[in-house]
């Protein structure tokens, strides 16, 4: 059978060029409806990190003012712990003054007396600078060499000695005092 198409090909044609734009408008539109997914996908995510980065600085500022009452207190305890310290050192040290008077108070000759005493301490240790009068010469020379010889004091330094009218020696000595002290258990 033969088919005859009585419709003018202008006609025809027309046809075929609205289909093709039909079919151009809808792939346009896929492509519209693509990108308006992928835009608002982005849009969406910018918000939500514009979100979480809102979140995330209150979370950085409370954080900061924590951590600055926390070196708020650092500095308050290691203040603290320098008080302690000086007040364990004072407590150990106590009674070294004491127990340096009777043991140089131990060393004097019969014949020697102190005129003046001068100390400065450092931690345990105690220079200590010394002007005294003797009734002879071989007083002065015991009481070196006890000190000398002693387990707590180190490095007797003897000055001049002088002869008064009367016969008293007067001299001027220099020595440092450490006790020797046992760490405590």
């Amino acid at each position: 059978m033969i088919k005859i198409n009585l419709v003018p090909q202008e006609i025809l044609d027309r046809e075929i060029q609205k289909q093709r734009m039909v079919q151009v408008g809808i792939a346009a539109g896929f492509l519209f409806l693509i990108f308006a997914g992928i835009s608002f996908k982005h849009y969406y995510r910018g918000v939500a990190l514009a979100k979480t980065l809102a979140e995330q600085e209150e979370k950085f500022e409370k954080l900061k003012k924590i951590v600055a009452q926390v070196e708020a207190l650092e500095q308050q305890a290691k203040a603290v712990r320098g008080r302690l310290d000086v007040m364990k050192e004072l407590d150990r040290s106590r009674p070294l003054y004491p127990r340096f008077m009777g043991d140089l108070l131990s060393t004097f000759p019969a014949g020697v007396y102190l005129k003046s005493l001068a100390t400065t301490s450092v931690g345990m240790k105690i220079a200590l600078a010394m002007s005294a009068e003797s009734v002879s010469s071989q007083d002065v020379s015991d009481w070196y060499r006890t000190l000398e010889v002693s387990e707590k004091f180190h490095g007797p330094k003897l000055g001049a000695l002088t002869l008064s009218k009367e016969g008293l020696v007067t001299f001027s000595m220099g020595v440092d005092y450490e006790e020797k002290t046992e760490p405590k258990k």
